[in-house]
């Protein structure tokens, strides 16, 4: 029942009264007054509690868009971006500016009969000029280097994406655990207070004669073992949620609301069909990929190694050294095209050849070892989730014997027909059914998250 409701059937009970009994009207609205003040402070309470916490989706989201491992991620698939760019820009049209001064120094000259002696050039020589390239075509080569910059790319985004797989597993992984924990409490908590309702009752009897002081330290004994297990507990907590504020980028000390519960459903999981949906969805499976790809267009790069490219320059600028008159500026050009065939290069094209051809098949090797690990991850996780499923049934059964088992002991400790022990052994025994339930359930649901982990489920 939510806060409204609870209000909602409060205000209606007392309009009854209110209306059965006139003369009690101040009393009974000052009453009225306050107590739909106190509801909805509550109510108000509530909702804020509620909507302050996460579940485990919203928690996984809080990771994937505050963790600093997948900035890093993302960075790597910037550069690889960037490479791209590069080797696209290599064949455009590369234009260079350039400045210079030279001094030629001695100078040829040679003599004319009736004008002297005339200068072949001049010392001082300047030249400013502009240079354009452009390959005109490369037979491939600049088409093969950007085909494997873009595959580098696809490594790096399903690097992201494997990282983003991991950090949600493991964020799921922590809120579960702390689920866990929190409800290991409110078990201890309960057991405590059915040992202090046992500690008072032991009390009374011992008054009146009917107990012995035995029985009061055996209880207290069970107590004092009880409140330890529960320091345990809440020490486990604490870390579970340091790693959970560590995470989300939670301040430190910063309270860990969650909001969540373990469900159990019985599910027939077909191993085949799982493999065939890990192989398409796990992102092992694409990063070997892309190493294929990438050591393909390695091999086609090396292949292009010793193609021919043809490229035209043309180049204008200013410069003096011209006749008639050596030291004034004058503008001039400079154009053709040229064809680059290399003849020989010490065999460095063969081996990187072959070396693509090896890493294509070492990557293929790796994806076939891969698969096999997959299977066997399923394999193993499905059987996880039918133990798990098998033992939620037995320690649902097991717990409800538990709490009747309990019920018989009180009953019977208060007519004298068991002991103080007895008791203390059945709250026990009940105790470990709770705990032992919420384990079932802990690894049935831990169960599911691994399972969509081994299918790389997003």
């Amino acid at each position: 029942m939510t806060p409204h409701m609870v209000c909602a059937f409060v205000v209606i009970t007392h309009n009854h009264s209110l209306h059965s009994n006139t003369r009690k009207r101040p009393f009974i609205m000052k009453k009225l007054s306050l107590l739909i003040v106190c509801c909805s402070a509550f109510a108000a309470q509530s909702g804020s509690a509620q909507q302050d916490s996460l579940t485990v989706d919203a928690a996984v989201q809080r990771v994937l868009t505050t963790h600093p491992v997948l900035d890093q991620s993302a960075a790597a698939v910037r550069i690889a971006e960037a490479r791209v760019s590069q080797a696209e820009n290599a064949r455009n049209l590369d234009v260079t500016a350039e400045a210079g001064y030279m001094r030629l120094d001695p100078i040829s000259e040679f003599s004319i009969p009736g004008l002297g002696s005339l200068p072949v050039f001049t010392p001082n020589n300047f030249d400013a000029h502009i240079i354009a390239k452009y390959t005109l075509y490369d037979f491939g080569k600049a088409s093969s280097a950007i085909s494997l910059s873009r595959s580098r790319v696809q490594t790096s985004t399903d690097v992201l994406g494997l990282t983003k797989s991991a950090l949600a597993v493991q964020t799921r992984r922590i809120f579960y655990s702390i689920l866990l924990l929190q409800k290991s409490i409110l078990v201890q908590d309960e057991q405590l207070r059915a040992l202090d309702q046992h500690l008072l009752v032991t009390q009374k009897r011992l008054a009146s004669g009917t107990a012995t002081t035995f029985d009061v330290l055996t209880t207290q004994v069970r107590i004092a073992a009880a409140s330890n297990q529960r320091v345990d507990i809440l020490n486990a907590l604490e870390k579970q949620e340091t790693m959970f504020r560590q995470l989300l980028a939670l301040s430190s000390g910063a309270p860990v609301a969650l909001r969540g519960d373990f469900s159990c459903g019985m599910a027939d999981y077909g191993v085949d069909s799982l493999m065939q949906l890990a192989v398409q969805q796990r992102m092992e499976v694409r990063l070997v990929g892309d190493a294929q790809e990438t050591a393909r267009f390695q091999k086609i790069a090396a292949e292009f190694g010793t193609a021919p490219a043809v490229k035209a320059m043309i180049n204008y600028g200013f410069k003096n050294g011209f006749e008639p008159n050596f030291d004034v500026l004058r503008g001039n050009w400079v154009a053709g095209i040229k064809i680059e065939v290399p003849v020989y290069d010490g065999g460095r094209t063969a081996a990187q050849v072959e070396e693509a051809d090896a890493a294509i098949i070492g990557e293929q090797a790796h994806r076939n070892d891969v698969v096999r690990q997959i299977r066997s991850d399923i394999e193993q996780v499905l059987a996880d989730v039918h133990a798990a499923t098998e033992k939620v049934r037995i320690s649902d059964v097991q717990l409800q014997q538990a709490r009747e088992a309990v019920d018989i002991a009180v009953k019977r400790y208060d007519t004298g027909s068991v002991t103080n022990l007895d008791v203390l052994d059945a709250e026990t025994a009940r105790t470990v059914a709770e705990f032992a339930r919420l384990q079932a359930l802990y690894k049935y649901v831990m169960s599911t998250v691994e399972l969509g982990r081994a299918l790389g489920t997003q």
